[in-house]
C-alpha cells in the first residue's frame, strides 16, 4: 500500500505534465518533484538523527554497570580508595568496553583519578593530556550537574544521568561521555549532595564520515563546520570542535522524483504522440524508483529498531511491545546478564566477545518460543517478554535457557565457556508501568547474582509497586 501510494504520489503530476505536453502549452510539474524529494530529504535526515542518538544511548547505558553502583559510592566519595579505583574503575572499564581513556572527578570537579591505554596514547586528542581532556568535558560535566541539582527524584534504583558529545579532531574522533555515581541499593550514599563523575572517551574507529555513512548507507558523506555545508546536501549536526565550533555529517540527499524526471525526459520525447505507451513505459521506471526508496527506507528503519550485531530488538521498541503484550493479559517479564563474558573480553579481546554475543542471541532465539519477544538491552544484558506463562512456567523456560547458554561455546580462535543470571517479574495489570517492570526484573538479577550468579530469582509486580523477591530453587 505504501509503495502505491509513494508511486501514485510520484506519477500523478508527471502524467499531468504529459498530458499538458501534447497540448503544446505546459511543462512538467517541479513543484511536485522539489515537494516529494524534500520529504524524502527530511525523512532521512531525520532516522540518521534517530539512528546517532541511539547508538550514543547505548553507550551511555552500558556506563551504568559501573556508575550506579554502591560500592563505588562508598570507595570513591565516602572514602577515596585509589588501588580498588584503579582495579574495578579503571582497569574493568578499559578492559570490558571500547572506552580506551577515563577520568573520575570528586565532588568539587576535580580530577582524582584518571587511566588511559597506552594503545591511544599517541593519537592526537589523547597525546593532549588530562587537562585538554578536562577542558573538553566541562560542558558535558556542568550538564550532569544540572541534572544531579534539579532532576526528578526517585525511590529505588535511579535513573542513569549521563550526558555525550562526539568530538573531533581532524579526521580522528572521539565519543566523550560524562556520567553521574549514584547508589543502586542505598548500602551506601555520596556525604555531599554532590557524587563522583565519570568521564570516558570512546575513540571511533573509522573517520566519522566512513563510520556513520556506511552504518546509513549515505551518498558522499562528508564531516565539515555547519556552516560550511551548502543548502542541496542533506545534514545531521553530530559532532563539536575542541574549539567549540559545530561539525555536521552531509551527504546527497535522495532524489527519487527528479531522478524519475530525467530519466523519464527522452522517453517522453520520443514518445509525445503516444500517450498511453509513454506512460506505461514512465510506469514502469517510476516503480524501480519507488521500491529501491521504499527498500532503502525499510532497511534504515529496521537499523532504527535492531542491535546492529545480534540482529535483536533494541530499547526503542521496549515501550510499544509492553504496551501491547499488558493488554492482551499477564506476562513475564525476564533480564538476563551473562556470567563470566568480562573474562572472554580478557582473554580474547572484544572480537571473541562480540561472537560471544552473536552466538548468546542465536540460542536465545532458539530456545524462546515464537510469541516471546527478545530484546538486547546493551552490553552482555539481555530482555525477553513471555505472553501466557505463569511465573513458575517462565522460571522453568529461563532455566532451560540457562542450560543452553553455558554449553561451550567454538568460536573463530577459541572455545568459551559463559553463564547468565536471570531475574523474573510477572506482570498481571494492564496498569502496570515498563520502567516498573524492567526494574523489578533488574531487581531479582542482581539478587541472583549477589547469591551466586548462574540462577533464576523471581519477583511479582503489580502496576509500579516495589517487588517482592522470590527465591527459586
Amino acid at each position: 500500500m505504501a509503495v502505491r501510494f509513494i508511486q501514485l504520489k510520484l506519477v500523478a503530476p508527471i502524467l499531468a505534465g504529459l498530458t499538458m505536453l501534447i497540448a503544446g502549452l505546459a511543462a512538467i510539474p517541479y513543484y511536485a518533484v522539489d515537494t516529494v524529494d524534500a520529504d524524502a530529504r527530511r525523512q532521512q535526515e531525520i532516522l540518521v538523527e534517530r539512528n546517532v542518538a541511539m547508538w550514543i544511548g547505548d553507550v551511555e547505558f552500558s556506563l551504568t554497570a559501573w556508575t550506579i553502583w554502591d560500592e563505588a559510592i562508598a570507595k570513591l566519595d565516602n572514602s577515596f580508595d585509589r588501588a580498588w579505583a584503579d582495579r574495578n574503575i579503571g582497569a574493568s572499564l578499559i578492559g570490558t568496553s571500547r572506552a580506551r581513556s577515563m577520568m573520575v572527578l570528586d565532588r568539587d570537579n576535580a580530577v582524582i583519578y584518571a587511566r588511559t591505554d597506552d594503545t591511544v596514547k599517541n593519537l592526537r586528542f589523547f597525546a593532549r593530556g588530562t587537562d585538554a581532556f578536562m577542558r573538553d568535558a566541562s560542558k558535558l560535566v556542568a550538564q550532569v550537574r544540572d541534572q544531579e541539582q534539579h532532576g526528578p527524584k526517585k525511590a529505588g534504583i535511579p535513573t542513569p544521568i549521563a550526558v555525550s558529545h562526539i568530538e573531533a579532531i581532524g579526521d580522528e574522533a572521539v565519543l566523550i561521555t560524562a556520567s553521574l555515581f549514584q547508589p543502586d541499593f542505598g548500602t551506601a550514599r555520596p556525604l555531599m549532595p554532590r557524587a563522583p563523575i565519570l568521564v570516558t572517551a570512546m575513540p571511533i574507529g573509522d573517520t566519522l564520515q566512513e563510520f556513520f555513512g556506511k552504518r546509513f548507507l549515505l551518498d558522499d558523506p562528508t564531516i565539515t563546520p555547519l556552516a560550511a555545508v551548502t543548502a542541496d546536501r542533506a545534514r545531521a549536526v553530530i559532532a563539536v570542535s575542541p574549539e567549540g565550533e559545530v561539525e555536521a555529517l552531509s551527504w546527497r540527499p535522495p532524489t527519487p522524483a527528479a531522478d524519475v524526471v530525467h530519466q523519464s525526459l527522452p522517453l517522453i520525447v520520443t514518445v509525445v504522440g503516444v500517450l498511453m505507451a509513454g506512460a506505461a513505459a514512465f510506469v514502469r521506471i517510476s516503480q524501480a524508483a519507488v521500491r529501491n526508496l521504499v527498500g532503502q527506507e525499510q532497511q534504515m528503519r529496521h537499523a532504527a529498531t535492531h542491535d546492529f550485531l545480534t540482529g535483536l530488538s533494541n530499547r526503542s521498541v521496549l515501550q510499544g511491545e509492553f504496551e501491547a503484550l499488558s493488554e492482551e493479559g499477564s506476562f513475564v517479564v525476564a533480564c538476563l546478564d551473562l556470567d563470566g563474558f568480562k573474562a572472554v573480553n580478557d582473554m580474547h579481546g572484544h572480537a571473541a566477545g562480540d561472537e560471544v554475543l552473536k552466538t548468546v542471541a542465536a540460542r536465545l532465539r532458539s530456545g524462546v518460543r515464537p510469541c516471546d519477544r527478545l530484546f538486547r538491552l546493551g552490553g552482555d544484558e539481555f530482555a525477553i517478554f513471555m505472553p501466557g506463562l505463569s511465573v513458575q512456567e517462565a522460571n522453568l523456560a529461563c532455566q532451560r535457557l540457562l542450560l543452553s547458554l553455558s554449553r561451550p561455546m567454538r568460536l573463530l580462535d577459541c572455545q568459551a565457556t559463559i553463564g547468565a543470571s536471570f531475574g523474573v517479574s510477572e506482570v498481571n495489570s494492564s496498569g502496570a508501568d515498563c520502567d516498573a517492570a524492567l526494574r523489578s526484573a533488574d531487581t531479582a538479577l542482581y539478587q541472583a547474582k549477589a547469591l551466586g550468579r548462574g540462577g533464576v530469582i523471581s519477583a511479582s509486580i503489580q502496576a509500579v509497586r516495589r517487588p517482592r523477591l522470590i527465591r527459586n530453587g
